[in-house]
């Protein structure tokens, strides 16, 4: 009676050290491995120059310009808007995190270091790599520019088509920064036919616009704090006296109130807070 008992709880203890198999190290490391296979830094045409104007505390926005020119080494530069126009730069190199979504910067201080990787954009995370939260998140975000090869000017592009009767259609490119764009339409009011075309250029090189509306030069700076964000800074103009500037008047002070554009066809569109077209433009 003893020996079968014995032989009863062996045979249950062979079964039970059978039936649980360690794993091997390996396959557990495999296990615990992200998927990169679809990984923005497998998939996504990454590499180039990024361009925005992050939120600033005690300033009009921070500049800021970010190459990746290879698949290690990056520079950042950075100005500070309304207080100096003198460029911080950085440069050093940077790596992936685990899962291949966003990038680190190394070398960058103790400030924001880390940016999510998506299609044409970099959005910056916090000083602690998670996403920023709060009204202001959507203006973390680094838009990728375009390199006109015979310029070398950098350029945030809308591609659009022209159809011309018994023709094929065409593509053309309008940018933003680049293009001369004339003012069609100002509040909703067409402007009619003028000796010398009322003008707006934007210049991605310098962050500088210009414009010209029937009398005083007008220029400033441009600021881009998303990637359909549009704000007018520190604008000025000329002395000149004009036999009427209630137009320019009109512009001026149209200039402070745009807050985005949007590119339709070869048409610029700008508008205010309200989401309202304030001046429609026309590319050349």
């Amino acid at each position: 009676m003893k020996t079968t008992l014995v032989s009863i709880v062996l045979s249950g203890l062979l079964l039970v050290s059978c039936g649980h198999k360690e794993e091997h190290p390996a396959a557990e490391a495999a296990k615990n491995t992200p998927d990169v296979s679809h990984s923005p830094k497998r998939t996504l045409d990454y590499q180039g120059y990024y361009k925005g104007v992050l939120p600033c505390a005690d300033c009009e926005g921070i500049e800021t310009e970010l190459a990746l020119n290879d698949t290690v080494h990056y520079v950042l530069t950075t100005r500070y808007l309304g207080k100096s126009d003198a460029p911080f730069v950085t440069k050093g190199t940077y790596v992936w995190n685990a899962d291949e979504s966003h990038i680190r910067l190394n070398n960058n201080g103790d400030g924001p270091n880390e940016y999510v990787v998506s299609e044409n954009q970099l959005t910056q995370l916090d000083v602690e790599g998670k996403p920023i939260t709060g009204q202001l998140a959507t203006r973390y975000i680094l838009q990728k520019m375009k390199v006109d090869q015979a310029t070398g000017e950098k350029l945030v592009q809308s591609t659009s088509h022209v159809i011309a009767s018994e023709a094929p259609v065409k593509a053309v490119t309008y940018s933003l920064a680049g293009t001369t764009w004339v003012l069609e339409s100002l509040q909703g009011k067409a402007i009619g036919k003028t000796a010398k075309p009322y003008t707006l250029q934007l210049n991605s090189k310098d962050g500088r616009f210009s414009a010209y509306v029937g009398c005083n030069r007008i220029g400033g700076n441009y600021v881009m704090p998303s990637a359909t964000g549009l704000a007018f800074v520190n604008v000025m103009a000329t002395k000149m006296a004009c036999p009427n500037r209630n137009l320019e008047q009109q512009f001026l002070e149209l200039l402070e109130t745009v807050d985005a554009y949007e590119i339709k066809q070869n048409k610029l569109l700008v508008v205010n807070k309200t989401k309202t077209t304030v001046a429609v433009f026309y590319g050349q």
